[in-house]
């Protein structure tokens, strides 16, 4: 089951791609399509194997750097400042949460807090 549902995110990263090149909106949709196709990869963690997790990161990651319309790194879309920051924003935040939880659950500790 973690396998079907590691490249169901794999997938859903790659569609993820064609609406991030189209202006306006769709661009950030894209985003927010990226960002829940890494959130599920996280459930496709087993202990010791993260591949699906990696996989999706690289596509998440290319598509905003560089294919995204309103936030990669050359010729992007004129937006407000305070809608770019914000993006930017949660994008690095929901990847450095994902990153954080995919390791520890693929070094097989706990993601709670053990005490109480």
């Amino acid at each position: 089951m973690k396998r079907v549902v590691g490249w169901l995110a794999i997938l859903m990263a790659a569609f993820s791609l064609a609406p991030s090149v189209v202006p306006g909106a769709m661009s950030l949709m894209g985003l927010g399509l990226s960002l829940l196709s890494l959130v599920l990869s996280v459930f496709s963690i087993k202990k010791g194997n993260k591949k699906h997790f990696d996989i999706t990161l690289i596509f998440v990651v290319f598509g905003v750097f560089l294919l995204n319309d309103a936030l990669r790194l050359w010729e992007r879309l004129a937006m407000p400042l305070n809608v770019k920051l914000a993006a930017y924003g949660v994008f690095f935040i929901v990847v450095v949460g994902c990153k954080v939880v995919a390791e520890r659950l693929s070094n097989g500790t706990n993601t709670h807090n053990k005490r109480v």
